[in-house]
């Protein structure tokens, strides 16, 4: 068990399971994809990495921590994407929006959460705390930045979870075996 395979391993799992989160968010123009169908998407993409991270890290331990390292590599890119990306959509929406209940509905609609019990949640809480335009500016300019980091630490700490036991299953796969003077006859 090298230190050196275990970053790598996080390295890759947490590139991989980085893109299989942020990647959901181009499915949105597919209009039959579901917003749990996206959520399933990025769990098996978010394991495929984790498992890999696994495979290259090369063994258990090894692998469930890679696994670990790469949940700290997706909380830092969606992190940063969703603070980055989220905030110029949520910007360039308000700029072409009429009212809040449009807005809010045209973020839900490209989030593929329109009509569904969340969404209208979402919408309704939308309604109460950012009443206006400006009020919706405002938040986007300077408080988009904490829910991203919340969403970031969510998303971050659920790949963490699930690329440490994905990166156990990969590991386990390419341990080494432990060599004897009988296992050559």
């Amino acid at each position: 068990m090298s230190f050196g395979s275990i970053l790598l391993g996080a390295l890759i799992g947490g590139v991989i399971s980085g893109g299989g989160v942020i990647g959901i968010t181009f499915l949105t123009v597919f209009p039959v994809i579901l917003w749990w169908h996206m959520l399933l998407i990025a769990v098996g993409g978010t394991f495929i990495g984790g498992f890999i991270g696994g495979l290259v890290a090369k063994g258990g331990g090894a692998g469930a921590l890679a696994g670990l390292l790469s949940g700290l590599i997706v909380f830092l890119a969606t992190f940063l994407f969703g603070w980055l990306y989220y905030k110029a959509q949520l910007l360039a929406l308000v700029a072409t929006a009429p009212d809040v209940a449009t807005l809010a509905t045209d973020f839900l609609t490209s989030l593929g959460m329109a009509g569904t019990p969340i969404g209208d949640t979402i919408h309704a809480w939308i309604l109460l705390n950012a009443p206006t335009i400006p009020e919706v500016t405002a938040f986007a300019t300077s408080n988009f930045i904490y829910f991203a980091l919340i969403v970031g630490a969510v998303l971050g700490g659920l790949a963490a979870v699930v690329n440490f036991f994905a990166g156990l299953f990969g590991g386990l796969i390419t341990r080494k075996k432990k060599e004897s003077y009988d296992s050559y006859y």
